[in-house]
């Protein structure tokens, strides 16, 4: 019922856009300096960097990316997109650095002339874009979120130029307080949950992105590749290789998949068609799959007859492995929650996302795999 519930949704979101749209008359190209200031924050993160990055190439919109810690490689990534958008089109893209999320006197400065907002929040101890609690249960980590989503309201508040917040959450949780066995919903995706909630209910106009818990970029175990960002290790290279297509679910289980370049494209539409979506939870995805349809996936997309295996990363690895080092640990949390199949997903099947193609052409997983070279693999091949 919850998806049938949410495809129906989408549907409703997505025809009225296209309704909009059609009926618009072509409207005069604006100068740059009279475009919509949006302020996205945690900038540096991949995420909110596509999003940044995805913005900027509507030239609808005026983006200020919004981030802690200037001089880092995370932060390299926004100098070079500067640069690039700055050649094409000046004064489309700033930056400001020295954002504090605790500090309302910090968001406040950086939300001045904001016309929206994309408000992320975490809990996570990372210093110049090197993790060192992500997604560990730290002591006071709930107070640690609803204190930047404090100084967030008061910031919102005190700038009503603002007129459209986008948060982006993980889906929801089915089956917490419905099923006896259920796995306790993690803190962090419990906390996020409220957020969106709690803001609307002291006047902020708040959509609410529900985009899934896996990203195509996430963890090297999920056929991750952010050397960029934590350096070039073996946690931070892609994984895929001959024979092993490594993931942290049952091979047979069905995963929502999300590509930050989609949560970019769909914030631009978000803030494009306030009338649609104001105060609205919208659901995407790029794609739904099992281990088992990817290996197929990579097997059909490589140019070599290269063959692919599916290869389960141990719960139990994991467990042994946090004891050294956290940054599995958010992995660990997913598999976990996810494994239960209580927790099932927003979309059943690929089909389901066809609404959101109407507008968006979605990033597959076969782009990804280009992308990462996997489908030039030879068979043989070292890494």
């Amino acid at each position: 019922m919850a998806q049938a519930a949410i495809k129906a949704k989408n549907k409703r979101l997505v025809e009225a856009v296209l309704k909009i749209k059609a009926e618009r008359q072509p409207a005069p190209d604006k100068a740059i300096d009279q475009l919509p200031l949006i302020g996205v924050t945690c900038s540096t993160g991949w995420e909110c960097y596509a999003i940044c990055e995805e913005l900027t190439k509507t030239r609808k919109f005026r983006v200020r990316a919004l981030y802690r810690t200037p001089g880092t490689q995370a932060a390299a990534r926004l100098d070079a997109l500067l640069e690039r958008t700055e050649a094409e089109a000046p004064g489309l893209l700033t930056l400001h650095p020295g954002v504090d999320m605790n500090s309302e006197a910090k968001l406040t400065e950086a939300f001045a002339g904001c016309d929206g907002v994309v408000l992320y929040t975490t809990a996570n101890t990372a210093k110049a874009g090197k993790v060192t609690n992500h997604g560990n249960d730290p002591v006071g980590g709930m107070q640690a979120v609803m204190k930047q989503v404090m100084a967030s309201l008061d910031a919102l508040k005190a700038n009503p130029s603002v007129k459209h917040v986008i948060t982006l959450i993980f889906p929801t949780d089915k089956v917490t307080h419905i099923a006896d066995d259920a796995p306790t919903i993690p803190w962090w995706i419990d906390q996020k949950l409220r957020m969106s909630d709690f803001l609307r209910g002291q006047g902020i106009n708040v959509t609410c992105i529900h985009r899934p818990a896996y990203y195509y970029n996430m963890h090297r175990v999920d056929y991750t590749q952010q050397a960029q960002i934590r350096g070039d290790s073996s946690l931070s290279r892609t994984m895929i290789k001959e024979n092993s297509l490594p993931g942290i679910n049952d091979p047979g289980f069905l995963v929502n998949w999300v590509d930050v370049r989609d949560v970019g494209k769909w914030c631009g539409t978000v803030f494009e068609y306030p009338e649609v979506f104001s105060n609205e939870d919208f659901s995407i995805a790029s794609c739904a799959q099992t281990g088992d349809e990817a290996v197929e996936i990579a097997k059909r997309t490589n140019k070599h007859g290269t063959n692919f295996e599916y290869r389960q990363f141990p719960q139990w690895v994991m467990k042994m492995i946090s004891l050294f080092t956290e940054e599995v640990v958010y992995p660990l949390r997913y598999s976990q929650w996810y494994n239960d199949e209580g927790n099932g997903y927003d979309f059943g099947s690929n089909d389901d996302l066809a609404d959101l193609e109407r507008i968006h052409p979605r990033w597959s997983f076969e782009k990804k795999l280009e992308s990462w070279g996997i489908t030039e693999i030879q068979p043989g091949q070292k890494n």
